[in-house]
């Protein structure tokens, strides 16, 4: 299936962000922004998932550990799930499930024609880890799904204009995704995604990486880095996904 161009809704109305892709491929999905709310609470992502029409009541959220762990939720078959891991994928229609982020990356990664998906969080740690590249063996392990039929979308994270390392993080991750500026280290994790899809078979015109910092847009987003991990005003938002949208 051809890829259309992706076009990112960044500020919608609904206050939902978007990639115009995965509605293409008959997938339910977004990103939310603060306007829902902390994600961490049930009743924020049920009043989201509730606008956007949603065929569940609430996400499938994992516990998260910045790993490279993901749960597998096939058709008629929920025994087994982990309860902890930092991604899901699906071929169940209608399943809704979700990550909960706040600087780290949320990934969208389906098979073009919509029949698998599956939604990711990474921070440092997972890509290190190579969470992006296991997440799309298990497509075609699980799902029999070749890497060049699937489309990648990296959401609203952490950019390299704000997202500042020591040494100690920055010599595991090449030179080409790491900035010097004023003495100090900044790293693109979208771009070390983007590397991780593509060696782990995507095309390169398949993975888009969104240009919107979390850092920089506290009107829109809740950060980790800014927000000092701790207190109200640190919330987390919600990447959800299902099968099988209008």
């Amino acid at each position: 299936m051809p890829l259309s161009e992706p076009q990112e809704v960044l500020a919608p109305a609904d206050g939902v962000c978007r990639d115009s892709r995965l509605r293409g491929a008959g997938l339910g999905h977004g990103f939310t922004t603060r306007v829902w709310g902390d994600m961490r609470y049930a009743r924020h992502r049920q009043a989201a998932l509730a606008k956007v029409g949603a065929p569940e009541l609430d996400a499938r959220i994992l516990r998260q550990v910045h790993g490279n762990r993901t749960a597998v939720l096939r058709c008629g078959d929920e025994s087994g799930l982990p309860t902890q891991g930092d991604g899901w994928l699906t071929d169940r229609p209608g399943a809704v499930i979700g990550v909960v982020v706040a600087d780290c990356l949320p990934i969208w990664i389906w098979e073009r024609s919509g029949k698998a998906a599956g939604v990711f969080h990474a921070g440092w740690r997972g890509l290190d880890a190579d969470l992006p590249g296991l997440a799309v063996a298990e497509f075609a392990r699980t799902f029999g799904v070749k890497p060049k039929d699937l489309a990648a979308w990296v959401g609203p994270h952490a950019g390299a204009c704000c997202y500042q390392v020591g040494p100690e993080v920055a010599q595991r991750f090449p030179r080409e995704i790491q900035h010097l500026r004023g003495g100090k280290i900044y790293l693109d994790l979208g771009a070390d995604a983007r590397r991780r899809l593509v060696a782990a078979g995507l095309s390169t015109d398949a993975v888009a990486v969104s240009s919107d910092c979390t850092i920089c847009r506290p009107s829109l987003y809740y950060s980790f880095r800014r927000e000092g991990g701790r207190g109200p005003r640190c919330g987390q938002m919600l990447a959800f996904l299902w099968l099988g949208a209008s």
